[in-house]
Order: structure tokens, then sequence, then C-alpha cells
């Protein structure tokens, strides 16, 4: 088989390479750098809770424990009915969102009294008012007005 080149199937030779790939110092640095800040930033948030754990009364540390708790209580729940709720609406091969459309309600404007109009012009302009009804005048009140 002398004179074949390999089968890499359009594959460069770095990529076709067994072992792992080379990483440049850049990255090594960051990932270092990562590192020390996650660790400086562990040991802070740890510093800072014993400082508070010692100035904090015996019962303020009870609520503070009892709402750490509580939450911690309420995630697992939580995931399970928003995983059971998601599970039937694949089942039923239902969408996730948008599950009815918008709902529109559009009234006619007001008709004549029966008995009244053409016939084919059964509706009246916005401006008027039907027939038989008598303008009144309006009475108003200004609370606080002796």
């Amino acid at each position: 088989m002398q004179g074949y080149p390999p089968y890499r199937y359009g594959l460069s030779e770095e990529a076709t390479a067994y072992g792992p790939r080379p990483v440049s110092p850049e990255s090594r640095v960051a990932k270092r750098l990562g590192v020390v800040l996650l660790v400086f930033t562990a040991a802070f948030g740890l510093a800072l809770a014993v400082i508070i754990g010692q100035r904090l009364s015996d019962q303020a540390m009870a609520v503070l424990a009892g709402s750490v708790c509580g939450v911690a209580a309420s995630i697992p729940p939580s995931l399970l009915i928003i995983w059971v709720t998601r599970r039937k609406q694949e089942q039923k091969g239902m969408p996730t969102a948008g599950l009815y459309p918008p709902v529109v309600v559009v009234q006619p404007p007001a008709a004549y009294p029966p008995g009244v109009g053409d016939g084919a012009n059964r509706y009246l302009p916005p401006a008027y008012a039907p027939m038989g009804t008598i303008p009144t005048q309006r009475e108003f009140v200004v609370v606080g007005e002796e």
C-alpha cells in the first residue's frame, strides 16, 4: 500500500492527529487566573459568613437558617412540577407557548328603534342619539367644596 495517502476524508493533518491538542500559553494563564479568582472568592465568602455568624444573635441565626432551609426545600418540588408539565405537553403534542389565539370582540353600532329607518341603513351614525331620548342637564358634585 505504498504511495497511497491515508484516509482522512478531507480533514487536515492536525484534525486527525492522536493525543490532546496543544494549548496556547495564554489559555493556560487564563485558566489558572480563573481558578485563583474562584479560590479567593470562596475564601472571602466563607470568612464573611463566619464573621456575620459570630455577630448575629441566636434568634437571628435561627431565622436565617430557616429561610435558607425553606428555599432549599422548595427547589426540588418546583423542578418536579416543571418537569411533569413539560412532559405532559410533549406527550399531547401541544406547543409550549401560545395555546389560545387572542380574542377580539367587535360590537356593531346602535341600531334604529323598531319601525324607524329605511331597512337598508339600520345603524345610526355615532354622533346621533336614538329618537325619543331627551337630553338632560348633568349635575356634578365636587368633593371638598362647601
